[in-house]
């Protein structure tokens, strides 16, 4: 990545629980919802999760966050790639290509069989970061389906059925 405008200052970094306070401070405009520090000190110690955090000098400006899940075929985990966000004015920067290499490159080391992510064909953006980073799809009509467990207001959406 040293050809890249952001190389000199772009930093990426593991994030463990003892960084949760910082974390939540630092990078909570880069979160949908406010993090309950709570919740993320929880998710952090887990050493299953990652938490990959980009910044530019001091300011973070990305994450990436994914969970190891062991399998019943072989001892190799698979990687689930659930989230990569990258602050507007950072996009199409590169931000978002070093911290999903990033992320390979640990699963590579660490033996992973694969790492899988679902996104919808409609996110151009998405699309072209993971098939610019190696991933394929294994059939075009794959769909994520989820159920939600816990009720939770929906940003925008008060008292609105999800459905």
């Amino acid at each position: 990545m040293s050809s890249h405008p952001l190389a000199p200052t772009l930093r990426i970094t593991r994030v463990k629980s003892a960084g949760a306070i910082r974390l939540a401070r630092a990078a909570n405009q880069l979160f949908d919802e406010p993090a309950d520090r709570a919740a993320l000190t929880a998710y952090l110690s887990d050493r299953r999760n990652i938490f990959l955090l980009a910044s530019v000098n001091t300011t973070p400006v990305g994450f990436l966050r994914a969970t190891a899940l062991g399998q019943l075929h072989t001892r190799r985990p698979q990687m689930f790639l659930y989230e990569v966000a990258v602050a507007r004015r950072f996009r199409r920067l590169g931000v978002g290509r070093a911290l999903v290499e990033r992320l390979l490159g640990y699963c590579r080391q660490q033996r992973f069989e694969e790492v899988f992510v679902f996104t919808n064909p409609a996110n151009r953006a998405a699309v072209s970061l993971y098939r610019g980073t190696g991933a394929v799809t294994e059939t075009p009509r794959d769909r994520m389906f989820v159920y939600r467990l816990a009720k939770r207001p929906r940003p925008g959406r008060r008292g609105a059925s999800p459905h």
